[in-house]
């Protein structure tokens, strides 16, 4: 028993070391993120351009970000919207094909099942894509970023699955209740799979907040684009960053910020909003990811 006890701790201690290790590596970047958009350009000329923890801190970038960049708080609440809408639309249509792949009885459903398969293992391509989303005469709009993911193929797979595991007298009771199609998956087979929405919305939404590469193909509008691309176009380009230092940085070097500053600002600014939602979806999340993995 002693022994027993022993290795246990012994991989108790290796687990939880692995563990802060890993969490180290997570939030160390973030941290240094977040120093350097607190950082003045006099602290960092003197310090070599590389802080972790700043002595000075200035909230100047983020001054600078509310007051003079429109353009940033205008592309803040357009992937708001795309986040909330995208999401929304994918795991509906998502979880009707579920649905309608676990049905034993439904015809058709072997070809329906292979069909989702082929879009699994083969893609569209990007040229065929953007000709589809041209003919439909959506591009320069905020549907040309929802309607290309409105169906994920693997979640629909996963919803599917833990359909079929429902016992099927729970449905068999609300048949003979009356209970149709849609209210046996509305009212009975949803509220079971609050883990699996949770887990797939998380990472559906955190896919629409951070794309940006679609945003490149299908929008010309500058007031469509999503935060992560003027993000992105800050990181590639430094004449946004520039002009906002110029025109609303003071000359005096006390005052101003320099543009690795501005740029994790931004990145700050672009990352908190996904953030926040985590905690409120922790616990579903968490054993979403289990589900399926541990069988009695």
């Amino acid at each position: 028993m002693v022994t027993a006890n022993k290795n246990e701790q012994i991989y108790s201690f290796f687990c939880y070391l692995i563990v802060g290790l890993a969490a180290l590596v997570a939030l160390v970047p973030l941290l240094y993120v977040f120093s350097m958009s607190l950082t003045g350009e006099r602290e960092w000329i003197d310090r070599g351009g590389f802080i972790f923890i700043p002595f000075h801190p200035t909230f100047r970038a983020y001054e600078i970000i509310f007051t003079a960049g429109s353009a940033f708080v205008r592309s803040l609440f357009i992937s708001i919207e795309r986040t909330i809408l995208g999401t929304a639309i994918q795991l509906s249509l998502t979880v009707i094909t579920g649905y309608i792949m676990s049905r034993i009885r439904l015809p058709g459903r072997k070809f329906i099942i292979i069909m989702v398969l082929v879009t699994i293992l083969f893609g569209s391509g990007l040229i065929p894509t953007y000709l589809v989303i041209r003919s439909l005469g959506i591009m320069n709009t905020i549907w040309a970023l929802i309607i290309p993911g409105a169906v994920h193929s693997w979640s629909a797979l996963v919803f599917k699955q833990f359909f079929e595991g429902i016992p099927a007298s729970l449905e068999e009771s609300a048949e003979m209740d009356g209970a149709t199609e849609f209210t046996k998956m509305v009212k009975i087979l949803l509220p079971m799979s609050a883990p699996s929405l949770a887990a797939i919305g998380l990472f559906t939404a955190v896919g629409h907040w951070n794309a940006w590469f679609d945003v490149m193909l299908y929008i010309n509008d500058g007031k469509l684009y999503t935060m992560q691309y003027i993000i992105r176009n800050m990181f590639v380009s430094s004449n946004l960053s520039n002009d906002l230092i110029l025109n609303y940085g003071l000359m005096d070097v006390d005052y101003r910020v320099p543009l690795n500053t501005l740029r994790m600002a931004v990145a700050i600014f672009g990352t908190v909003p996904i953030l926040l939602v985590y905690p409120f979806l922790q616990k579903y999340f968490i054993r979403g990811v289990y589900l399926g993995a541990v069988k009695e």
